[in-house]
């Protein structure tokens, strides 16, 4: 006989209830290892073996307490949520210090190197002076001579 997984009849034939749980409802079951058994057996009869490896091999082999809920999961959403946004404020926080900072360092650069440029003037100023005061004394040795 063959069937397929879901519908009314593979349901009876295993022996598993077929009640359809309403969106809302909650469906807790807390399954024992010969539970499982049993599990495995009726589905081997339907299925066959490998199929019924195959199929018990993906269902949860944790105590139902133990399985993540939606609850659950949106909790653990919600402070993720609530963990990013802190770390965005933090980030957000950091980034306007570090550009803070920066600008101070680049005002201070940037008057260091206005002094420097001023005083590498004032001696190429006083170069090109003694320069010219040089060539003047040659050209007037030279007009004497």
């Amino acid at each position: 006989m063959e069937t397929k997984l879901g519908t009314a009849t593979t349901v009876q034939t295993l022996g598993l209830p077929s009640t359809t749980p309403t969106r809302n409802a909650k469906l807790i079951m807390a399954i024992t290892e010969k539970d499982r058994r049993d599990l495995f057996n009726g589905l081997e009869e339907v299925l066959g073996t490998q199929r019924a490896n195959h199929l018990m091999e993906i269902l949860p082999n944790e105590p139902a307490n133990r399985l993540v809920t939606r609850d659950d999961m949106h909790a653990f959403g919600t402070g993720l949520r609530g963990e990013m946004a802190e770390l965005r404020g933090e980030l957000v926080s950091d980034m306007a210090e570090l550009r803070t900072e920066l600008r101070g360092d680049m005002a201070e650069l940037r008057g260091d190197m206005v002094s420097e440029m001023a005083a590498l003037r004032g001696h190429v100023e006083r170069l090109v002076a003694s320069a010219v005061a040089a060539n003047a004394v040659a050209v007037v040795t030279v007009l004497v001579s």
